[in-house]
């Protein structure tokens, strides 16, 4: 293998086993090479100037970034792309959203969709040899557009990833960008009212499943009148804890939480958790399990 061959192999390896025609070329290809390994088969057509090694599988990886070489360094990865591309979510892109510039005439591909606008310099950033929206905007646009499932994105990544500061920074930065309305709600949903918002979605539930003789934010110890209970079917003695956003559960609060739950078990409680997930993308399971303990605590009466 000469030295090209080696770099060529190299990029490949280090690209998912794509390449842009101007990388080849820039590491020493000549146009001649490239059609041979063309109408060879050993490389196939993926994008227009891009091309994929048949010694490579074909894989999500190379198809985003495929999109991502065929748009060029002046292009970044958004969306679903981006929040998969770092690795925020398991769900895989079918359609790649780009932000490119104004300026540019980049036509959408079959399988891509482009987005027009300046980034700020603090929403770009270069992940895995690709240009991609920021840590911070890849999260909310990827929450945007996961829909019902945004949400659980945003509740996961604040506890190791991404500050809510700097999710709210970015959402701030810009403002008017496709989806940013969507990217609001959900941030408001995650300021300091959010348990007493997925306390209202649960009542919500309860209300619409016809389930009846509950109290909000019961006073369940008569030594504390501090102590409350979420939600209470006080005759069957059945707690309901809501859990908000997983951020606002601090070292402190999630010990207090399990405190208070040891006790109501042991002065004869049922005890259920549930969480902005659950609410969002369990209703169903989540009213199941309201009625079996309301059962199970009628027949032992």
């Amino acid at each position: 293998m000469n030295e090209v061959d080696r770099w060529i192999a190299e990029l490949l390896a280090r690209q998912d086993g794509v390449l842009a025609r101007r990388q080849a070329l820039s590491n020493g290809m000549t146009v001649g090479q490239i059609r041979t390994r063309l109408s060879s088969g050993r490389w196939s057509i993926v994008q227009p100037g891009v091309y994929r090694s048949t010694d490579h599988r074909v894989s999500t990886a190379s198809r985003v970034r495929a999109v991502g070489l065929w748009a060029g360094d002046h292009s970044l990865l958004s969306g679903l792309a981006a929040a998969w591309w770092w690795g925020l979510t398991d769900v895989e892109p079918e359609t790649v959203d780009l932000v490119t510039s104004p300026q540019r005439h980049l036509r959408p591909r079959p399988g891509t969709r482009i987005l027009r606008r300046r980034l700020p310099s603090a929403d770009r950033a270069w992940l895995k040899a690709a240009p991609v929206t920021g840590l911070a905007l890849s999260a909310l646009t990827g929450a945007v557009a996961l829909g019902a499932d945004g949400p659980a994105l945003l509740d996961r990544a604040p506890q190791t990833r991404v500050t809510l500061s700097a999710l709210r920074l970015a959402h701030y930065r810009n403002l008017g960008m496709y989806g940013s309305a969507c990217a609001g709600q959900l941030l408001r949903a995650a300021a300091d009212g959010s348990a007493a918002e997925s306390e209202r979605r649960f009542v919500a539930l309860l209300k619409s499943a016809g389930i009846r003789g509950w109290r909000v934010n019961y006073r369940w110890n008569p030594t504390n009148n501090r102590t409350t209970v979420d939600i209470a079917f006080v005759t069957e003695r059945l707690a309901i804890e809501i859990d908000g956003w997983a951020w606002h559960h601090s070292p402190d609060r999630f010990q207090r939480d399990r405190a208070k739950q040891n006790q109501l078990v042991g002065a004869g409680w049922t005890v259920l958790r549930f969480t902005w997930f659950d609410l969002t993308n369990r209703p169903d399971d989540v009213i199941r399990q309201v009625r079996a303990a309301l059962a199970a605590a009628t027949s032992a009466r």
